[in-house]
């Protein structure tokens, strides 16, 4: 079978000077070593597939901070079997180091914009709990989240700090040990520090954004994770243990509470989703002016 992934990216990645497709496939592959963020890949294939999401790749030589950039726009469609007009986004990402953190950071903007979700008081509450007067245990995590989001978020509008943390968790996991075999620390030391902040994108967001899948490229992606196709081929002589749980009295997989020092955290985003329940507070809203 031709590799339908190859020939989605083919089609859409532009390179400005030396081409270099293998390595933008190899970055964008290794991401599928993200279970979280399969439902997100498979819809950046999705969208690439129907031509509404394009990647150029203008390598720069020298110092630049701005090193990949996310652009959308809205176009009016003419609907023949609804009789009127629908709107459509289309997405360019601009990446101008080709490295993975960096496509996994400018392609989870692109998703943000995909679920229409505001990152409201949810998401927010979420990754306050996880956040707030707390550090990991890995030393080396606890650098990158001083650099990545904190340091790092320093310098943007009070109104997009919210967005750049949502992209930043992706961008963490991206250079876990399951992606980059250099990497200090493993994904599921980022989704145990930021329990909450994985919980809400793996029950909220997630299933928001599941349903604009192909599902021919979400069944395909599916058996290439179950023949092991993305892991690395350089093996760590030990195992990582799965961050879920089996599965609960339903057959449902579910996080894992897997560290003890998570366990306020966790406690304190079940009181807060009660919280909103009993009130019948409805936070996450249709972000459909973006």
């Amino acid at each position: 079978m031709a590799d339908l992934i190859k020939n989605i990216i083919t089609k859409q990645v532009s390179f400005e000077g030396a081409q270099n497709i293998n390595k933008f496939y190899d970055i964008f592959t290794s991401i599928y070593n993200i279970e979280i963020f399969k439902d997100g890949l498979d819809l950046v294939l999705t969208r690439m597939q129907e031509g509404n999401l394009k990647f150029e790749i203008k390598i720069i030589k020298g110092w630049d901070t701005n090193v990949g950039c996310y652009l959308t726009e809205q176009n009016k469609v003419f609907n023949k079997f609804l009789g009127k007009f629908s709107e459509k986004l289309r997405h360019k990402i601009i990446i101008k180091s080709l490295l993975v953190n960096v496509v996994a950071h400018e392609m989870a903007h692109a998703l943000e914009v995909e679920g229409g979700i505001t990152l409201n008081e949810d998401f927010r509450k979420a990754i306050g709990y996880d956040m707030k007067n707390r550090s990991p245990n890995n030393i080396a995590l606890k650098g990158e989240i001083q650099r990545v989001m904190v340091e790092g978020v320093k310098s943007y509008p009070n109104h997009q700090i919210i967005s750049e943390l949502f992209a930043r968790y992706f961008e963490l996991l991206s250079v876990s040990r399951n992606v980059k075999k250099t990497g200090d620390f493993l994904t599921k030391d980022v989704m145990g520090f930021f329990a909450n902040t994985t919980k809400w994108i793996d029950q909220v967001f997630n299933p928001r954004i599941k349903n604009k899948v192909d599902l021919q490229i979400a069944n395909y992606t599916s058996k290439l994770i179950q023949r092991n196709a993305f892991d690395k081929k350089e093996k760590f002589a030990h195992k990582v243990d799965s961050f879920y749980k089996r599965v609960d009295a339903s057959g449902k997989k579910t996080w894992s509470a897997n560290t003890r020092s998570n366990a306020s955290y966790q406690q304190g985003w079940e009181k807060h989703q009660g919280a909103i329940a009993s009130n019948n507070n409805k936070n996450i809203e249709d972000n459909s002016n973006k």
